[in-house]
């Protein structure tokens, strides 16, 4: 019997990372705003990092929302970096937040094409 498999050589790191910090935000949240148990924070932080990795894999328009969102979120974490550095002038930290999203939105789009450009290979055990 034939079956269908992406063959897959990499694994990008950003997206993993990201899971878990959007995971983080909203367990956190949950647990602070709506004053719940922490424990039932942690499996809130499991089944958001599950929701999110579904839909990430699932939906495409949700793929390309999250990897925006996130890649303006590394560019803002960069721009403050940069204003800790340099707190007289703003060139610093906009030349920072101009150089993280342009690396953010690469590495997305880098894992994007890796999954355009995949074959399927089929074989037989």
């Amino acid at each position: 019997m034939a079956r269908k498999y992406i063959y897959r050589k990499r694994y990008n790191k950003i997206l993993v990372y990201e899971f878990i910090i959007a995971s983080i935000a909203i367990a956190v949240l949950t647990v602070v705003y709506l004053k719940i148990h922490p424990a039932i924070g942690l499996l809130i932080f499991i089944g958001a990092a599950a929701l999110l990795i579904y839909l990430f894999v699932e939906i495409r328009i949700f793929r390309y929302i999250f990897s925006i969102l996130f890649s303006f979120g590394w560019a803002g974490t960069a721009y403050l970096f940069g204003q800790n550095l340099d707190k007289k002038s703003d060139t610093t930290s906009i030349v920072f937040a101009i150089i993280a999203l342009g690396v953010s939105i690469w590495a997305h789009w880098d894992n994007f094409q890796f999954y355009k450009d995949a074959k399927v290979i089929e074989y037989d055990r």
